[in-house]
């Protein structure tokens, strides 16, 4: 069933608010499920062995969002008992609440060590719940990261392994990990849909914990969307489900109040907004939420900008920015050195704005996703930034102190001499460089394009000939040779490059398993060690071979805007067409298109 007929049939939010209405008049009956602490405390009392090891881990769970400190004795306590018994599941599943713990305090680099320490675990197979919670961690880290690719890689493996062993639990934790992406990278579409599965779920399986974070997703998206009054009245519903049940705990309540601050801001009711942010500031301090902190200050940053305080603004995305660094949350370190870069300038602060647009080029420019590497590229701009102002302050003290001012004029001509000098030089060399590039590039193009011609004439004379698909006549023979499976996998990805399948925007590597019929993993094997390069390598690599030769000998679409030739060769945006380019071919595709128009207009 395709996602948009699913999200036709279920989006009714009264369907989903009467479903769980009716699940919470049943919580007296099950009261380990809906986590009573004092039911659970006075059977804790009572029971033994691995009976008393379920109770521990039910404390865990009715306090993680409350207070980890509480719920964090339960667990060791937990895991202690587990230990002495033997008792493997329990074991796992106290090392991953560990795990979990470190996540919420925004300690990532801990979390995921704690995760994959579990995931070598022999047993880990034969716990499928603790393994889907490992892996639903792993990519909601990932995604926190700014890691997308591993994120959605990670969790639709884990949606595969809940097709394939019908697991309802499996399957809702893989809802919650691909919802969670989705949202990150803006497709509130997908987004909704994947956390309205999920929630079905949690209501089927009564895992009542989750109820009130994905009612607080499904108003968010919803805003996105948006349908802000929708959103408003899902909220509504929370605040009105809070009475009926214990508390969610400050850490859902600080980012739900974040979020209903958010909607308040859009809808110009400042005060409101204002109410409900500080309430989460004040909850994501208290309880050092360190991943959610960034997120409130830019809201801060925005009321004020709202209410035209813009000194008071700026503060604000600073100490965000701040604090994102701290947790190598790079993207809202991205986001915010650009809106300050041009806060800054519009407030006649050249300097600031030089510093915060430098920050922002080097995030831009890097073109990487590993961890380490981003903080060193933060940390050599900030130091070059910093040598720049300390130079800018000394000329300012020798000016204003007058000292040798016939010297101070001698060196300010020959800074000026020497930088023209460089200036020039650089040009010089730089154009140099680029003509090379050029000259490289184009030859290349028109070889590509020769071989390419030279190829269909060859297969226009050729004699057709038919030949037994060795796949659809024995498939299972077919798989269980590795050699011919690769053979075949190769014969319809070569049909496929001629069809240019790389030109759709939607080209993934999960997209395209599914079209040649087998599995992600196995494809990108296949794409490593045959085409000598990984996948996104090699869908960049035709789309800019048939980019070089289109530009070639279609003047028409050379002379078209950028971003519509981005578009029509399967780029989502102008900069990651640009980054392509460049990285492939050492030169911006705007120079090479100039060079091509210069040239013919000479011929």
């Amino acid at each position: 069933m395709s996602y948009d007929v699913w999200d036709f049939q279920v989006d009714s939010i009264q369907v989903y608010f009467n479903k769980i209405e009716g699940l919470v008049e049943k919580r007296n009956s099950y009261p380990v499920d809906f986590l009573n602490t004092d039911y659970l405390q006075a059977k804790n009392n009572t029971v033994e062995g691995t009976e008393k090891v379920r109770i521990l881990l039910a404390l865990y769970s009715a306090f993680i969002y409350d207070s980890s400190k509480t719920a964090n004795r339960y667990n060791e306590e937990a895991l202690l008992l587990s230990s002495k018994l033997h008792y493997r599941k329990g074991e796992l599943a106290a090392m991953y609440n560990q795990a979990y713990l470190q996540f919420v305090k925004g300690q990532f680099n801990d979390a995921m060590d704690l995760v994959l320490s579990i995931e070598e675990n022999e047993s880990i197979d034969d716990f499928i719940e603790v393994r889907a919670d490992c892996a639903t961690l792993k990519s909601d880290i990932y995604t926190e990261r700014g890691q997308f690719d591993l994120a959605l890689e990670t969790g639709l493996r884990l949606l595969d392994l809940a097709e394939k062993t019908n697991d309802q639990y499996v399957s809702m934790k893989a809802y919650a990990a691909l919802s969670h992406y989705y949202l990150r990278i803006e497709n509130y579409s997908m987004a909704r849909s994947y956390c309205l599965r999920g929630l079905d779920l949690i209501i089927a399986l009564r895992e009542v914990q989750y109820i009130f974070p994905k009612i607080d997703e499904m108003a968010r998206m919803t805003a996105k969307l948006g349908d802000l009054k929708k959103a408003l009245k899902i909220y509504d519903f929370y605040l009105s489900l809070e009475k009926k049940l214990p508390p969610p705990g400050s850490y859902i309540q600080s980012v739900v109040y974040m979020n209903i601050a958010d909607i308040y801001i859009k809808e110009s009711r400042y005060n409101e907004a204002w109410t409900y942010l500080e309430s989460s500031l004040k909850l994501c301090y208290e309880n050092n939420y360190r991943f959610r902190i960034p997120r409130a200050l830019i809201l801060q940053g925005e009321l004020h900008l709202k209410e035209n305080d813009t000194v008071k603004a700026i503060k604000s995305f600073e100490k965000s920015l701040e604090t994102a660094e701290a947790i190598n949350a790079f993207d809202v370190v991205k986001s915010n050195s650009a809106i300050l870069g041009d806060l800054y300038e519009e407030t006649g602060q050249p300097s600031k704005a030089y510093e915060y647009k430098t920050l922002h080029r080097a995030i831009i420019d890097s073109l990487f996703s590993d961890e380490k590497e981003q903080k060193i590229t933060i940390l050599e701009t900030r130091r070059k930034i910093k040598d720049v102002t300390q130079e800018n302050k000394i000329l300012a003290l020798e000016n204003e102190a007058q000292k040798a001012r016939y010297r101070s004029i001698i060196a300010v001509l020959v800074f000026v001499l020497i930088f023209t000098s460089l200036a020039f030089y650089s040009y010089f060399k730089v154009k140099g460089k680029n003509r090379l590039l050029y000259d490289r590039t184009v030859e290349l193009a028109s070889v590509q394009l020769q071989m390419h011609e030279k190829l269909r004439a060859f297969q226009k004379a050729e004699t057709k000939t038919t030949a037994t698909d060795k796949e659809a006549t024995n498939p299972k023979q077919s798989q269980s040779l590795d050699g011919e499976v690769k053979d075949i996998i190769l014969g319809k990805l070569k049909k496929l490059e001629e069809k240019q399948f790389y030109l759709d925007q939607n080209c993934n590597l999960y997209q395209l398993s599914e079209q040649l019929k087998t599995n992600p993993k196995y494809l990108s094997q296949v794409i490593n060690r045959e085409k000598k390069s990984n996948f996104n390598n090699y869908i960049n690599e035709l789309r800019i071979n048939y980019l070089l030769a289109r530009l070639l000998k279609d003047n028409e679409f050379r002379n078209s805007k950028l971003s519509y030739i981005a578009v029509s060769i399967g780029y989502n945006n102008l900069n990651t067409f640009n980054a392509a380019f460049k990285k492939r071919q050492g030169i911006l595709p705007s120079f090479f298109i100039d060079q091509l128009n210069s040239q013919e207009e000479k011929i």
